[in-house]
């Protein structure tokens, strides 16, 4: 039988018809051990307005209750639009087990413009099925973001280090977007005697954002935060950054342009230093900077060899080692993302299953943010994103080959596929087995193929 093969850019739903049916889905496969369920739909707006070049849209899938900063993300899918004009279709794939019938679930589109400021928005409530293998919200209807909004989402994320908690703020005019763990909160600026300060609620609570320069004080509800310092930004320099994070206690180094920061967090206090960015002194296995810092001596070595975060498992490129007079402090340093692009990996599980022949299922970042590899049957492509804090995968943008195979091939190619949109977080073993995972257990077990 001669195979006719063929590349398709998904500008909608995936157009693979054998691998991504959602009939071929519902029968059931040795090869997945966590049903899952994709959630499709269609947004648009009423307005004759073309979006701009750049735009992207973002789809998520969360508890009811959006103000909960514990509230989890089911599933979750980044699109970069590429031209591409209303109406546009989503795709999102979620584990069947984390979704519970009859309740309904938040659905929140946000098109931003390139520079990030969001352009149309919808957040709506839906009952989805978990014992169905396809939900279909048929049409939601966008409605533009107002001025106010889109000003304070395009100025600059500004750092703030309150103890052990990283705060992320915006400032635009009379009005504050303020990211505090895992949620955005939107503040108005109120009355003060000096400095800036920021009033708004957080389920239920109080927030209160209070800006005197370099320094802030955060409370929500009852709760005091350590002082607040503001971090490096990369705007601060040449525009690159180096960081490196270790613990017990928590500290974290940020190289930007000619400064130096250590930040040393404490039991009731967080202490940043900087300093004037000392010469770099080449060793035998990486390199050193020497400096006084007060009254003491700063080293900061960095040796390149495998990292791994000590409470996520996240690999690093970088071993890091801190002393500051007598105390020595020992973490990780570098970007996550090349440890990812060191070569080829294959597949050695997925969803909790051995495969037989791991060969068929392979994965290869790459730096220019394309991931590619074997689905099985046929090749895949898509784009990728990877940080400190975890990785996704664009299913939006994925494209593939049209080949046909035998049944089982096809459903496990399918659930591969479907795997690689969920996935949210990744870390690695200390023998290099690369596992990346989603909610509720989704996950792909991987080993590097040696060159």
């Amino acid at each position: 039988m001669v195979r006719r093969v063929r590349w398709w850019l998904m500008a909608g739903l995936i157009l693979l018809p054998s691998c991504f049916d959602p009939a071929v889905a519902q029968t059931p496969t040795s090869s997945v051990a966590r049903p899952l369920i994709t959630i499709i739909g269609e947004l648009t707006y009423r307005e004759r307005i073309a979006l701009p070049p750049g735009a992207t849209l973002l789809v998520t899938l969360t508890e009811p209750d959006q103000a909960d900063p514990d509230a989890p993300t089911l599933a979750r899918q980044r699109i970069d639009l590429a031209g591409q004009q209303v109406p546009l279709r989503f795709r999102l794939t979620a584990a069947a087990v984390s979704l519970k019938a009859g309740r309904r679930y938040a659905v929140r589109a946000v098109i931003h413009d390139e520079r990030g400021r969001p352009l149309w928005s919808i957040q709506s409530a839906h009952v989805i099925d978990p014992g169905e293998t396809l939900a279909n919200l048929g049409v939601l209807m966008l409605t533009r973001v107002s001025m106010e909004e889109a000003d304070t989402a395009a100025a600059p994320a500004i750092g703030f280090q309150c103890g052990e908690h990283e705060v992320t703020a915006r400032f635009a005019g009379d009005a504050m977007e303020l990211h505090l763990d895992g949620a955005t909160h939107r503040l108005t600026q109120s009355l003060s005697a000096s400095g800036a300060r920021y009033t708004g609620d957080a389920a239920g609570q109080p927030l209160e954002f209070w800006n005197k320069g370099r320094e802030a004080r955060l409370t929500l509800g009852d709760t005091v935060y350590p002082r607040c310092l503001q971090m490096i930004g990369e705007d601060e320099g040449d525009g690159s950054s180096y960081e490196a994070h270790g613990y017990g206690p928590a500290w974290t180094l940020r190289i930007a342009g000619d400064r130096l920061q250590l930040v040393r967090i404490g039991a009731e206090t967080t202490e940043i230093a900087r300093i004037h960015l000392p010469e770099r002194q080449l060793l035998a296995d990486g390199y050193r900077y020497a400096a006084r810092l007060g009254d003491v001596d700063l080293k900061v070595t960095v040796t390149p060899g495998l990292c791994l975060d000590r409470r996520s498992g996240v690999p690093f490129p970088d071993k890091v080692a801190v002393v500051k007079g007598e105390q020595r402090y020992d973490g990780c340093g570098g970007d996550t993302v090349a440890v990812l692009q060191r070569g080829e990996w294959r597949v050695t599980s997925l969803n909790g299953e051995a495969l037989a022949q791991p060969e068929s299922l392979t994965i290869t970042f790459m730096p220019d943010g394309t991931v590619a590899g074997r689905s099985g049957c046929n090749r895949f492509l898509s784009r990728y994103r990877a940080d400190a804090d975890g990785l996704s995968i664009n299913g939006r943008s994925m494209a593939g080959t049209m080949m046909a195979c035998l049944p089982d091939i096809m459903h496990r190619e399918q659930a591969f596929l479907s795997a690689l949109g969920a996935v949210e977080r990744h870390g690695m073993d200390e023998d290099g087995t690369l596992t990346l995972t989603g909610p509720d257990d989704v996950e792909i077990v991987l080993r590097a193929i040696a060159p």
